[in-house]
């Protein structure tokens, strides 16, 4: 079979046409590309939204929890529940208000005197609420695992968006609608993914043992 030769300036020709074409489709997938995602990120349901808006870092894997007072008058008035409790741990675990009795979440404290609220663990203050039936609250996050609700609060000595050390006094002691017979306490919950702990069995253990229990 007798082959064709291409002169040297077709051949010129044919090789930039292929680079045109090529140069050509890649521009057009890049803006297609940044089109999409500049016209419909809006339209984007992240499946973490804390990644981009509400991630807290862990402040100190070794930093161990301390109790949220330093005062030696502060003494246990209400237990958390626990299940497997005691019967009489149990019974001082309940809370009653208005005819419903309630199994207690946290850990309340009394004092005869007025005592500072102290950060257990180093965090960033994530909410300051006031309720009608917990009274002024303070919502601290070490990290997203771990988060801390201090509940029945007088003067509060923070704000949304503080980050606070371990020891920090963030406020006083106060009252609530539900234990309204004390005049000078603490509620205290203790949280990890989500779920209530008991506060009692983590004091002066580390964030890092917390995490990995």
């Amino acid at each position: 079979m007798k082959r064709i030769k291409l002169k040297p300036f077709v051949k010129i020709s044919m090789i930039g046409v292929v680079l045109i074409v090529f140069l050509v489709s890649v521009l057009y997938l890049n803006n297609n590309k940044t089109d999409t995602v500049s016209k419909n990120d809006n339209d984007f349901t992240y499946v973490n939204d804390y990644i981009f808006d509400s991630y807290y870092p862990v402040v100190n894997q070794e930093e161990k929890f301390v109790r949220p007072y330093t005062s030696e008058t502060v003494s246990i008035y209400k237990n958390f529940y626990d299940k497997d409790a005691s019967e009489e741990e149990q019974q001082n675990s309940i809370i009653y208000h208005e005819g419903i009795y309630m199994q207690n979440s946290g850990v309340d404290y009394k004092s005869e005197e007025g005592f500072d609220v102290v950060s257990s663990v180093s965090g960033t203050v994530t909410n300051v609420t006031e309720d009608t039936l917990l009274g002024k609250t303070v919502e601290i996050r070490n990290s997203n695992e771990i988060i801390i609700m201090y509940q029945s609060l007088g003067e509060v000595l923070v704000k949304k968006g503080d980050n606070v050390t371990q020891g920090q006094v963030i406020a006083k002691s106060g009252t609530c609608a539900l234990n309204s017979d004390v005049k000078q306490g603490l509620h205290f919950e203790m949280y990890k993914n989500g779920s209530v702990i008991n506060p009692e069995k983590y004091y002066d253990k580390s964030v890092k043992e917390l995490t990995e229990n």
